[in-house]
């Protein structure tokens, strides 16, 4: 019953050897950005293949140094704040 569970949270989705959530967005914005070009500039899309390949590549590397990478990104957007030391003094203390 519990391995599921488990194996969900131990191994993330991936897209192509890359986080699934960053893959999927990585293709979206590289598509988004080579039909608009098509369409405005008349540039060949066969222009965007080497930058959607590179940076698919850049994710597939850094994903597999870290397979938790697009929860770390999330996490870190939603709870990342800077201390305020209360007292005066040298450095960052963590007091809030």
């Amino acid at each position: 019953m519990r391995e599921p569970i488990l194996k969900a949270v131990a191994v993330p989705k991936k897209f192509l050897w890359a986080p699934f959530e960053l893959g999927a967005a990585n293709l979206s914005l590289q598509l988004t950005f080579m039909l608009m070009a098509v369409g405005i500039f008349q540039i060949n899309p066969f222009v965007f293949i080497p930058g959607l390949v590179l940076g698919h590549l850049f994710l597939v590397i850094y994903g597999a140094k870290e397979p938790h990478l697009a929860s770390l990104l999330k996490s870190y957007g939603r709870y990342h704040h800077r201390s305020v030391n209360v007292y005066s003094s040298k450095g960052t203390k963590l007091v809030s």
